[in-house]
């Protein structure tokens, strides 16, 4: 639950800052565009780390859904517990002792417990593969998070300039040019 919290807080900051330069993107004009592109390339890499981090969040319940298959498919004993509980109540009038109230209350509780056959080490170790191959797997999603953080945080300050003002904070730069 740790991982999928932290991708799925990763992908939502990478959807806002991605909403945030899309919505400071001037009007394209002939020329000075350049500050536009560096937004867009800026852009275009948050949305494919956040896509990478999204396909590490879609494969976590098919882990758990194969890990519950393989754990059924072992034999393992089983223990199933029930419990009922009746209550009846009766009221007679105008007997020879007077009025009487009567409450009966009965509890069954019953547990059975189903010995599994014996547990199959191949199908055991297949358990045990899958639960280390995801747990590397999941240090792979955090070691990828972290890194994505790193190279957005990067290259948001690197172009933040351009980013914040992609048309640059002067006016008239026009006779710079010449």
């Amino acid at each position: 639950p740790l991982v999928r919290t932290l991708l799925a807080k990763g992908c939502s900051h990478l959807t806002t800052l991605e909403s945030n330069i899309a919505l400071s993107v001037p009007q394209m004009e002939d020329g000075n565009n350049f500050g536009v592109t560096v937004q867009m390339t800026i852009a275009k890499f948050l949305k494919e780390t956040r896509e990478g981090w999204a396909k590490s969040l879609e494969k976590l319940p098919g882990y758990y859904k194969e890990r519950g298959e393989a754990v059924e498919k072992l034999g393992l004993s089983k223990t199933t517990a029930s419990e009922t509980k009746t209550e009846t109540s009766t009221q007679s009038t105008g007997g020879k002792d007077g009025d009487a109230n009567t409450t009966e209350s009965k509890t069954v509780k019953s547990e059975s417990t189903s010995n599994g056959a014996k547990v199959d080490a191949h199908r055991a170790g297949h358990l045990v593969a899958m639960d280390v191959q995801t747990y590397i797997e999941l240090g792979a999603a955090l070691v990828d998070l972290r890194d994505g953080y790193v190279c957005v945080l990067d290259n948001v300050e690197k172009n933040r300039e351009k980013l914040e003002n992609p048309k640059g904070s002067g006016g008239g730069n026009f006779g710079a040019m010449y």
